[in-house]
């Protein structure tokens, strides 16, 4: 007969495999498309990939390139799960199937937003209350806030935004938007996270996202369930800035604006490295009473961070050494 595995230790393993299972299940995952990318096969750019935010590896499954709307941006979650985003080509809200990767019209009408065409570089997000705002940067349209309606796509325009808002998320009752971080013939460059005010379309400065997030053009700006802020960003070259990079994962602390490099994105298929991601969806948006937290400088602890981990690591052992105890009083 094999000699039982002592309490204590099996106590242990219980514990370690207990704090590994909860580290595993909590890794967050978005959604992006690579609008652009002379790296990857033809079929592989402008589909939707699954991202694993913590290790920047990219999922493309049975998904491929979404012939139809060419230049995807600003993709968001409803509130009842649906993912949307905009096609700058055409000028199209869209549904996109997260299963399938294929993409719909809304309304089923090319050009439903109504507005004039040219490259507008369109961020978008759903509020807490279920209204679905858009911004754009561009010289027709300069830098503006509207509001669309996501059964039929028409926009009215809310106001001047006052800074090259290149994506925007909500959490809780706040919304964020994220800059520009180039400089254009029209604006300068805006490496920085705002908070932006719903019903002027005005801006208002958090602060600047710091070193950390390297040179880039375009963002896509998103919050998770727990409400932290995560950003995708179209990397440059420093010698060549019409050259890309690497696409980075960056977590961002809404109080202060500060972002902290998380990973590079790479494809899991083949290994390389995933570049023009632009745009982020995670989840819908969260419950409106959240924006407390926001609003008072309060810092969410992000789900990976260090001392989160550490603290569950040490739930776990207190709760594992219960039995060691009663083992000890035996």
């Amino acid at each position: 007969m094999r000699p039982r595995t002592p309490l204590w230790w099996r106590s242990v393993v219980l514990a370690v495999t207990l704090t590994a299972s909860v580290w595993v299940w909590a890794q967050p995952q978005g959604w992006v498309i690579n609008s652009r990318d002379y790296l990857s096969e033809e079929d592989q750019i402008g589909a939707l990939w699954e991202l694993d935010l913590a290790s920047g590896d990219a999922r493309l499954e049975d998904r491929s390139r979404i012939q139809q709307f060419l230049d995807i941006e600003g993709l968001s979650f409803s509130l009842d799960r649906q993912l949307y985003g905009i096609d700058d080509d055409t000028n199209t809200l869209i549904r996109i199937g997260t299963s399938s990767g294929n993409a719909i019209a809304v309304n089923q009408e090319m050009g439903n937003l109504g507005l004039p065409s040219g490259n507008h570089d369109f961020g978008m997000t759903f509020t807490c209350e279920g209204r679905l705002l858009i911004s754009t940067d561009s010289e027709s349209l300069g830098l503006s806030l509207y509001e669309a309606d996501p059964e039929t796509g028409q926009t009215e325009r809310i106001g001047d935004l006052g800074a090259p808002i290149v994506d925007m998320t909500s959490l809780g009752n706040h919304v964020y938007g994220i800059g520009r971080g180039m400089a254009t013939d029209a604006n300068g460059a805006a490496p920085n996270l705002y908070r932006i005010d719903t019903a002027t379309g005005r801006a208002e400065l958090v602060g600047a996202l710091g070193e950390e997030a390297g040179l880039y053009n375009k963002a896509g700006l998103a919050a998770d369930s727990d409400g932290t802020l995560w950003a995708v960003t179209d990397r440059r070259q420093q010698s060549d800035r019409d050259s890309s990079r690497s696409s980075q994962v960056l977590r961002i602390d809404p109080a202060t604006g500060q972002a902290e490099r998380v990973a590079d994105v790479s494809s899991t298929d083949d290994g390389g490295s995933l570049i023009g991601l632009e745009s982020l969806a995670i989840a819908p948006p969260d419950d409106c009473g959240r924006g407390a937290l926001a609003g008072t400088g309060a810092i969410p602890v992000p789900v990976l961070s260090a001392p989160a981990l550490w603290t569950l690591v040490l739930l776990v052992l207190a709760l594992a050494a219960v039995p060691l105890r009663r083992l000890g009083a035996n």
